[in-house]
């Protein structure tokens, strides 16, 4: 009986490490931009975000200066790491915040007229 229940033991202990080719910063820098570039093309139908997936990639891949198929594969990786992507969405999400505040704090154009 201890012998299953120490290869149990071992079994659930041993998680699969997967291969993450970019950081934390330009996994957030990726996901800002991902955001970023389906806000501004503001797509609601799923089977065009699906086809649009690739531009999107390609897009991110310039900003990041990494070829889509290696921030496509870390995304993909990403996913099978839950805590590591709820970490990396807050902060991507954090960003977003941050950007907006700081757009709509910032002071009007002053033409001189008060």
């Amino acid at each position: 009986m201890q012998q299953y229940i120490l290869i149990l033991v071992l079994i659930s202990c041993h998680q699969k490490k997967y291969e993450m080719v970019l950081t934390n910063d330009e996994l957030v820098h990726a996901m800002v931009e991902m955001y970023t570039i389906n806000a501004a093309l503001d797509i609601n139908d799923p089977s065009l975000k699906d086809s649009m997936s690739s531009v999107y990639f390609k897009k991110v891949a310039e900003l990041t200066g990494h070829s889509p198929e290696l921030v496509k594969n870390d995304f993909d990786n990403l996913i099978l790491m839950p805590d590591s992507l709820l970490m990396i969405q807050g902060r991507a999400l954090d960003t977003l915040r941050f950007l907006q505040d700081k757009s709509t704090t910032t002071s009007p154009i002053s033409i001189g007229l008060q």
